[in-house]
């Protein structure tokens, strides 16, 4: 029987970061374990998703998984050892059922 989430992602999050005076104190860097499915964008279409910065990035692939992200957490990068993936996240879009990580 074929797996509906065969791969784990390293997601390297930013967590407690908080503004001090105005000016935004880092958090600590922390990598969660997040079991899902990546599938690339290959239909030649071209998606646009804002991220953390509020700046617009073109999204060229996604992970979906059931776990829902963090909250008050900065999402930093998507590694997936078994796919050879190791890059930046657009945004982490939770959903009812499950959520998308954009990258």
């Amino acid at each position: 029987m074929v797996k509906r989430y065969p791969h784990t992602a390293i997601v390297t999050i930013e967590a407690n970061g908080r503004l001090v005076d105005g000016e935004w104190v880092s958090g600590k860097l922390v990598e969660i374990s997040v079991p899902g499915r990546y599938d690339p964008v290959s239909d030649g279409r071209i998606i646009l998703k804002h991220n953390s910065a509020g700046d617009e990035a073109q999204v060229h692939g996604y992970f979906y998984s059931k776990m829902q992200p963090p909250a008050d957490s900065k999402f930093l990068r998507l590694k997936v050892a078994s796919k050879g993936i190791d890059i930046p996240v657009i945004c982490w879009e939770p959903y009812q059922s499950h959520s998308i990580i954009n990258v």
